[in-house]
This record gives C-alpha cells, structure tokens and sequence, in this order.
C-alpha cells in the first residue's frame, strides 16, 4: 500500500501539469446544412459567436431557450464542426456569478 501511494506522491506533479485530453467523435459537415438543421429542426439561435485569433474560425453557441437545449460549433466558411451540445443553459450574460 505504500508503494502504491509514493508512486502516486511522485507521479502527481506531472499529472498537475498535464495537459486536458477530451476524445470523443466530433461531427462535420456543411455549414449551412448545419446552421439550417439547428434552425428548423432543433429551433435553435444565435445566442453568442466569437472569433478564434488563431485560424480565424468563428466559435459559435445556439439555443433554445424553451427547452434549454444548447449547442457549440466552431465554423468555417464551408465547414461546421458540432463541438458540444447539452441540456439546461442558463444565460448569464450581463450577470456576476
């Protein structure tokens, strides 16, 4: 047992200082294509965008604010990436938390 936890004492500055690795499927597809099924399908708006100073893509967040459904994109002129989507958004906006 203590070998177990000085293995885990001497590996812990290393697992503070790693960097945050998420996996999972990220969706592709048509800008407009998306824009137009976020729209009509899932009745979802602009709510806020921002510029990526990097690569110059657009980040994006629509919702709908009668089911609280939400979901994130980053886009480019042609191509939209569906980053994130998930339920109970809450606008804080204009708001101290």
């Amino acid at each position: 047992m203590r070998m177990i936890i000085l293995a885990f004492l001497v590996c812990l500055p290393s697992l503070v200082n790693a960097q945050f690795r998420y996996d999972y499927p990220i969706v592709c597809d048509d800008t407009q294509k998306v824009i137009s099924v976020l729209e009509k399908e899932f009745e979802e708006k602009l709510s806020w965008k921002g510029l990526h100073v990097n690569d110059k893509s657009v980040y994006s967040l629509w919702t709908n604010e009668k089911n609280q459904n939400w979901t994130l994109l980053k886009m480019t002129p042609t191509t939209t990436c569906i980053l994130g989507t998930g339920t109970n958004s809450v606008s804080t906006f204009g708001t101290l938390l």
